[in-house]
């Protein structure tokens, strides 16, 4: 199925751009639009579709996926209502797993963390030298985290599809 691999690759490459724009607005305005994460859920519905059409089975193909990228909204629904998170970075990221699936959801849940304390520590440790550090200085742009670890989504995804 030469078809189903161009097609499951070029939406892994696109998640990768939408990625990177959500990264950019996130860094840039502490925002994330909300077009991203449906345009994210908009690739794993043809990236399911591609799966079925090769014979993956409706469970591996879209029933865990779905399960997954739930569980990781709820998780982050409760992160947004202690304060922790953003509505946009919980949108971002559940749509992101949505994308991993199970078999990928934890590794990269993992990774975002991981890339967020280092971006809270690079901010803290800039913010002591700022002069008069603005409010936004204290938002950490999740989107980059995200970013980091949806794109080893993308790199493991499109490895698995190749194999």
């Amino acid at each position: 199925m030469q078809a189903a691999f161009i097609i499951e690759t070029g939406t892994y490459i696109a998640l990768a751009g939408a990625l990177l724009t959500a990264a950019i607005s996130d860094i840039r305005t502490r925002r994330i639009a909300n077009w991203l994460s449906l345009f994210i859920v908009g690739l794993f519905v043809v990236a399911a579709i591609t799966r079925l059409v090769a014979g993956v089975d409706v469970m591996s193909a879209l029933v865990w996926p779905l399960a997954t990228g739930l569980f990781v909204f709820l998780v982050g629904l409760g992160a947004f209502a202690a304060g922790l998170m953003g509505g946009g970075d919980v949108k971002l990221l559940a749509a992101v797993a949505l994308m991993a699936g199970p078999s990928f959801a934890l590794p990269f849940v993992l990774y975002t963390a991981v890339f967020g304390g280092l971006i809270a520590a690079v901010m803290l440790v800039w913010q002591r030298f700022e002069k008069e550090p603005s409010p936004n200085l204290m938002k950490v742009p999740y989107g980059a985290a995200i970013m980091a670890g949806g794109l080893w989504v993308c790199m493991h995804r499109i490895s698995a599809v190749s194999a």
